[in-house]
């Protein structure tokens, strides 16, 4: 029996030195830290199409999707069975409205908002409208990518990317840059768009002597807690605010992209609009805030002028052609930024198509890259954040 307890003595004090060996391990730096998108799970949809997710219930019962090519909009429910599916497209009375301008969203468990270019509408997840809510101004926007989020919600306010109040002042230019805000905040219980954010004093878009394209500052966002996070498209910093106080930024912080290449000073924008030199500039593309207080960033270097000119001049109109031979050049992917550092690229597996939904470092959603992967049924990816 002593020896037993001895030898229990013996072990437990190996355990506890290796568990402190272990926690006293240095954690590597975060620019050395190999990262990968680990597979470990799927939701298979009976259905042959492009399904891309678009939000998941707050109680985790309820998967909203749309179709790419067709625009329908599915629910499932956690095994993947339809549940509703729909059109809210178009002169239907319960059509958004305007076009589509991103991607819907669970405002609760039953309720869904989906942008369009002429405001809000909320629907039952059957697909029934609630209501409509327009602003006062007539919705404007240079650049519509329907893929992404382009809203988000806290409480009762709705924050979305709707251009057009400032319509007086056109698209861009010198007094664009200088009196006109970036975000409309709606009131859901009184209907009201107010607007806020003007470009922060830290940002080049603030700019009274140098003008920018409407597609340069492009605006992404994601709201967590109290605070809302945003960056422009072509420019490498991330800004910081607190929802009460949206007309100054919080914090700024530069990210320090290896390479990231941006509208040259004397490089004069089209007025109103935009060419194809504009596409293969540095791009923001996706930003996660993390339950770690880091970010989850998808990004492009963009392309030299000379790569740009090459691939513009081999395609001629073939504007697909032209988009596949920039990936060629157009390095980037998937980083994580603490605020100081980056990791290097993020490993994803090809059969990874676009991120769909952050939910935590262990249930990132991605759609199927269907370059890839031709199937008679449509499947999202779950994964996991994992060091190699």
């Amino acid at each position: 029996m002593r020896f037993n307890i001895i030898l229990f003595s013996i072990l437990l004090g190996f355990l506890v030195a290796c568990g402190e060996a272990e926690s006293e391990k240095p954690k590597a730096p975060l620019s050395e830290q190999e990262l990968k998108f680990e597979i470990y799970d799927s939701l298979v949809v009976d259905y042959l199409g492009n399904l891309m997710l678009m939000d998941i219930s707050p109680d985790g019962q309820n998967y909203l999707m749309i179709d790419q090519n067709t625009d329908t909009i599915f629910v499932t429910d956690t095994q993947g069975e339809i549940k509703h599916k729909y059109y809210r497209n178009g002169d239907d009375p319960e059509a958004i409205p305007g076009n589509r301008t991103g991607l819907g969203k669970f405002l609760d468990n039953q309720t869904i908002l989906i942008p369009g270019s002429q405001g809000i509408a909320t629907y039952e997840i059957s697909g029934k409208l609630k209501k409509v809510f327009k602003p006062e101004f007539t919705g404007m926007s240079s650049l519509v990518i329907p893929f992404n989020q382009v809203h988000d919600a806290s409480g009762q306010k709705v924050y979305i990317y709707l251009p057009g109040r400032y319509s007086d002042l056109g698209q861009q230019g010198l007094d664009f840059q200088k009196n006109s805000k970036r975000l409309e905040v709606l009131d859901l219980n009184s209907g009201v768009f107010e607007s806020v954010m003007p470009f922060p004093k830290e940002s080049k878009y603030s700019s009274e002597t140098q003008e920018f394209g409407s597609l340069d500052f492009y605006t992404t966002f994601k709201i967590e807690g109290d605070s809302l996070f945003l960056f422009f498209r072509n420019e490498p910093k991330l800004f910081t605010y607190h929802l009460s106080n949206l007309e100054k930024p919080a914090r700024v912080k530069s990210i320090p992209y290896p390479e990231f290449i941006e509208r040259k000073v004397d490089d004069k924008p089209v007025n109103g609009g935009f060419n194809m030199r504009d596409f293969f500039l540095g791009t923001n593309l996706s930003l996660f805030p993390t339950e770690s207080g880091d970010f989850l960033i998808q990004y492009l270097t963009g392309l030299t002028d000379e790569e740009a000119n090459e691939v513009t001049s081999a395609a001629g109109t073939d504007f697909n052609k032209m988009f596949e031979d920039a990936e060629k050049y157009n390095g980037g992917g998937f980083v994580l930024f603490d605020g100081s550092q980056l990791s290097p690229i993020i490993e994803k597996p090809e059969i990874l198509g676009t991120l769909n939904k952050y939910v935590s470092k262990d249930e990132i959603w991605f759609s199927l890259n269907f370059s890839e992967a031709e199937n008679d049924y449509s499947v999202i990816y779950k994964t996991r954040l994992v060091n190699q």
